[in-house]
């Protein structure tokens, strides 16, 4: 059986998802400083608004993988190339970041650098996944693909539970939430594969059933009808409405000190992160055809780049915040906040680009980036050159 066509709408959808985790992460000071601002309300929309990027990931992760390997045989072979590509492409780059952001903070602490203290933190920390903020990310990405092959199999076995992989992924994860809060009460819930099953198993059903609903998927005018209007109409609905709604809880939360149940705070996150996938991927398909546009093209090579991005924005914020402004008009303070999201993009990208080209090594810091940013590279120079006969032949 042959393999499935590459998606390239999934890069742009990468690029989309690490544009949120950007901008949360240089806005999270400006949650905390700027509340006297009559401008606290963007800022605090901004933040929660764009809290999409790792759960798009953990989402996109699912689909990439079930679209792929569910309509093959699953052969010991593939198996090990598949363990092996995770190893090298995944654990590696965690366990270089792990360790230099872990001597980093150690550093900046000031703790006595001794080996015996140092050593049992660090393993403490990179079998939870807090050896830095934002790696906690890749870290349920291993539980996840450690799972894979287990839930590939069973839903290979099970038809049922194939179709029904939604509901028991949302089931699963609710019956942690409230076991959690009830039972187990596990520090860093957000740190653990379970707390995501609702967007992996959605994943998982996106890819496996793809080609069925593809046509739904896609807006387009020439395939619309009464019906797909109006569910597209209630699906940006709804997600419109759970990511207002999640914004507004924050507001009132941090500005007035309002309280809520955490079971409202984890339903609206539910459904809207778990929506905001399914409305990229459409928005990835209306700009599947402005591909030659520079303002797409990079969208879609930033999403590929996008793990690297991910893995090395916090070193460009954590220098950037060393220089804040003291005093200056108001507007200085504001644009300051738009720098660091400048500076974290292009930095980030630029040093994620550069090494990818320039080193043969940089797949220990970037996984498999390096290799997909040469097979775009040669795509282009392919396409360019394709435009450059037909462009010949019908002069």
């Amino acid at each position: 059986m042959e393999r499935r066509a590459k998606l390239t709408e999934i890069d742009i959808v990468r690029g989309i998802a690490i544009l949120g985790v950007l901008m949360v992460h240089s806005t999270s000071e400006a949650t905390l400083n700027m509340k006297s601002s009559g401008f606290y309300g963007i800022y605090n929309f901004l933040n929660i608004f764009s809290k999409i990027g790792t759960t798009s990931f953990i989402l996109l992760s699912s689909f990439v993988l079930f679209y792929n390997y569910f309509p093959q045989p699953f052969a010991f072979a593939q198996l090990k190339k598949f363990y092996r590509n995770r190893l090298l492409y995944i654990i590696v780059p965690y366990l270089a970041f792990s360790a230099f952001f872990f001597l980093l903070r150690w550093e900046v602490n000031h703790h006595p650098w001794s080996l015996t203290e140092m050593w049992p933190d660090f393993l403490h920390r990179i079998m939870t996944g807090q050896a830095y903020t934002h790696l906690y990310f890749v870290f349920i990405s291993i539980q996840l693909y450690l799972l894979f092959p287990v839930l590939l199999y069973l839903f290979k076995r099970f038809k049922w539970l194939a179709a029904s992989a939604i509901f028991v992924g949302v089931a699963i994860q609710w019956a942690f939430f409230l076991y959690n809060r009830e039972y187990w009460q596990v520090a860093n819930r957000g740190s653990w594969s379970l707390s995501y099953f609702g967007h992996y198993f959605l994943g998982a059903w996106l890819g496996i059933y793809f080609d069925r609903i593809r046509s739904w998927l896609i807006i387009a005018k020439e395939s619309a009808t009464g019906g797909k209007i109006v569910s597209w109409c209630a699906l940006w609905a709804v997600w419109l409405g759970a990511g207002l709604g999640y914004v507004w809880l924050f507001y009132q939360n941090r500005v007035h000190g309002t309280m809520f149940k955490n079971a409202l705070y984890d339903g609206l996150w539910d459904a809207y992160t778990m929506l905001t996938p399914i409305v990229l991927i459409q928005i990835a398909f209306l700009l599947r055809g402005k591909m030659k546009s520079p303002w797409v093209a990079a969208l879609r090579q930033l999403g590929i780049a996008s793990f690297g991005v991910y893995l090395f924005h916090p070193v460009v914020l954590l220098v950037y915040r060393q220089y804040p402004l003291h005093g200056g008009p108001g507007y200085m303070q504001h644009l300051w906040y738009a720098g660091g999201f400048a500076c974290a993009l292009l930095l980030s990208w630029l040093v994620v680009y550069a090494l990818s080209r320039l080193t043969r090594v940089s797949w220990v810091l970037f996984g498999s980036v390096p290799a997909q940013l040469g097979a775009s590279a040669s795509e282009s120079k392919r396409s360019a050159g394709r435009t450059v006969v037909s462009e010949t032949a019908s002069g």
